[in-house]
């Protein structure tokens, strides 16, 4: 036969498995014999875990004014022209540029938004007190505006799909910074090959080369070059 359990009790038990041992044990709904290390565990605990309430009140009291100061902030960068935000990744991919109004990147603009936290009120607080909710460690990261200048001096980037900001390329490339190589390296399988200088003057098709005690010189279409065996040329991709 099922033994009737009265609401009361069933409220119990219910609360009494949300608690923890701790809780438990500070409201006096259990008691057990604690040895001296035990006992000094638990305090230890308890102190712990006040230090962090204090400091978690402490930081929702400060919030609303620190969330109008960033969103003040974010204005005037608005306002001074910078309507553009490129998130850079850490993967090291180019960066993706949105405009600031793209809903893609509203939780990191609208600084109300980039505090998750819930409302909640719990017993004996004021109505709509700022409480930890799921996700309250979690804050969007600052807002990288930019002028559209300064987008485009970005050594690479790609524009958002879904608001198509008015960037000048859909997907910038970075260019692969070339590294020149010495006149004692150029062997016969370069010869075909596009040559200049270290100053960007282009020499053109290596046509063939000399090579000497001293000196190496290349014979090229448009003229020849001439230096020590250590002298740097650079080597244009194919």
């Amino acid at each position: 036969m099922p033994v009737f359990k009265s609401p009361q009790l069933q409220e119990s038990l219910r609360a009494a498995r949300e608690l923890s041992a701790i809780d438990l044990i500070a409201q006096g709904l259990i008691s057990v014999p604690l040895s001296a290390r035990q006992q000094q565990a638990y305090d230890d605990a308890v102190r712990h875990a006040a230090e962090i309430d204090a400091k978690e009140r402490e930081y929702y009291d400060q919030l609303p004014a620190q969330i109008a100061a960033d969103n003040k902030r974010v204005t005037d960068e608005l306002n001074a022209g910078r309507l553009y935000l490129a998130n850079e990744h850490s993967d090291n991919a180019a960066a993706t540029v949105h405009f600031a109004s793209c809903f893609s990147v509203r939780h990191q603009v609208d600084r109300d938004i980039a505090h998750v936290f819930d409302r909640e009120t719990e017993p004996g607080a004021p109505d709509g007190s700022w409480h930890a909710g799921p996700g309250v460690d979690y804050v969007a990261k600052w807002p990288n505006l930019m002028t559209l200048d300064e987008v485009e001096q970005l050594s690479a980037y790609r524009a958002c799909q879904l608001c198509n900001p008015d960037t000048k390329e859909r997907k910038k490339t970075a260019t692969t910074k070339i590294k020149p190589s010495k006149l004692s390296s150029i062997t016969i399988d370069r010869i075909g090959r596009e040559y200049e200088t270290t100053s960007g003057e282009y020499l053109g098709i290596l046509e063939s080369y000399t090579v000497s005690a001293d000196i190496i010189v290349l014979h090229c279409a448009e003229r020849d070059y001439r230096g020590v065996r250590d002298s740097l040329v650079v080597l244009l991709p194919k």
